[in-house]
């Protein structure tokens, strides 16, 4: 599966950004959240897929806007109680204790079977 291209990950970006927008004028602060959170991760994705680089500012850049998407989920449903923004921190503290137990379960199995 091909990675999408730079204008790809910028019609995302617009749509967060107007989703952000769209949401803090109309007082649904849940959308709002959830456009800002869209546009991060979209810069991040642009970053990861577009970017040719080894450069360790540019994975700090990564891990920085990663990190700001899942902030504002996270602050969005403390701020504002939203049943959509608990669903999606929710979904990102499942995604991240999984992703932590495997990359601590997989090399040991992977030993314990001699694969490694």
């Amino acid at each position: 599966m091909r990675s999408p291209s730079l204008p790809q990950w910028a019609i995302f970006a617009v749509i967060g950004a107007l989703l952000s927008i769209t949401g803090f004028i109309s007082n649904n602060v849940d959308l709002g959240f959830f456009g800002i959170a869209l546009t991060f991760a979209c810069f991040s994705g642009a970053l990861t897929c577009c970017v040719r680089s080894d450069n360790p500012a540019k994975r700090i850049l990564e891990v920085v806007l990663m990190f700001g998407s899942f902030v504002t989920i996270f602050y969005g449903y403390f701020l504002t109680g939203s049943l959509l923004l608990l669903g999606f921190t929710a979904l990102i503290v499942v995604i991240l204790f999984v992703g932590f137990v495997l990359s601590y379960l997989a090399p040991k199995l992977l030993r314990k079977t001699g694969k490694a």
